[in-house]
């Protein structure tokens, strides 16, 4: 059994016209995340050193607190070669270890009727609920999941979920939702988290996948393309009409490697999708 890290970011964005909602995760090994930092801040503060003191690199180098990596404002007082720079050798780090990335997302439109009060909480309340569906891939493993600590519409759902993890276990873990066998438990984390900073920047790539207006974010969106096998699950929904969905290439965890599924992670764990005027509670069964 391992355990995995699981960062979540929240994504808002447009496609063909059609406003959605989203969440992104980054997962990685819990014994993979320093082999990053260790192999890519040396390689960053070379970049952050040279761009400081404006002197070629050499063993003498200053060691600096590194620049946030924020995808749309990125490396604000650098050039667009440094920049890229800094992406390739994160992405060279992230060669070396095993990660997935996941993104479920909800059209806006879609939603039913009854939860269009506070919709954009309900709309993140079901991302957060297919994310944790889709990591139905590796069933006896756990997930600590991560998030940061500003995110405040993905704090509120997290904590209305956590609050009750006494009761589930009282109940048996199996009674509610999510199952919570699977999850050690949900931590914040600051901006300078590099799992954080990963996360965010996947959630820029994949949204500039489809929105590049510019020769940089075109640029940027390269990185989507080049780690876009790495998806256990992409896709934007529209409930009950599987047909107007937007589909990426993924990793189904049901159908298996390299399918193409147009049905949410919901749907393909239990076969059902929610009724136009409700979303039903579903109860997810023993794992052996």
């Amino acid at each position: 059994m391992a355990t995995y890290l699981l960062y979540l970011d929240e994504q808002e964005g447009e496609i063909g016209g059609e406003f959605f909602t989203a969440i992104i995760g980054f997962r990685i090994a819990l014994e993979d995340i320093n082999a990053v930092r260790a192999s890519f801040y040396p390689r960053f503060n070379d970049i952050v050193d040279r761009n400081i003191r404006r002197e070629a690199w050499d063993s003498n180098r200053h060691i600096h607190k590194p620049p946030h990596l924020h995808g749309s404002d990125l490396l604000r007082d650098y050039d667009d070669e440094d920049k890229f720079r800094v992406l390739d050798a994160l992405s060279e780090s992230l060669d070396n270890v095993d990660f997935r990335l996941l993104r479920v997302g909800y059209f806006n439109r879609s939603f039913p009727a009854l939860l269009n009060v506070d919709s954009r909480t309900k709309r993140i309340n079901q991302c957060l609920s297919s994310i944790v569906f889709s990591i139905w891939d590796k069933p006896k493993d756990e997930h600590i999941i991560i998030s940061e600590i500003d995110k405040e519409a993905l704090r509120i759902n997290l904590e209305t979920n956590f609050n009750n993890v006494g009761q589930y276990f009282a109940a048996g873990h199996f009674s509610g939702s999510l199952n919570m066998m699977k999850i050690v438990g949900h931590f914040y984390a600051p901006k300078s988290d590099l799992g954080c900073q990963i996360a965010d920047l996947f959630n820029y790539s994949c949204y500039k996948h489809t929105q590049a207006d510019t020769l940089f974010s075109k640029g940027f969106a390269g990185y989507y393309e080049r780690f876009s096998s790495k998806y256990l699950v992409n896709q934007i929904i529209w409930i009950n009409n599987s047909a107007r969905n937007y589909n990426l290439p993924q990793i189904n965890p049901v159908a298996g490697e390299g399918s193409q599924n147009d049905t949410d992670p919901i749907t393909r764990v239990f076969g059902i999708i929610p009724n136009d005027e409700r979303l039903e509670t579903f109860h997810i069964p023993p794992v052996d």
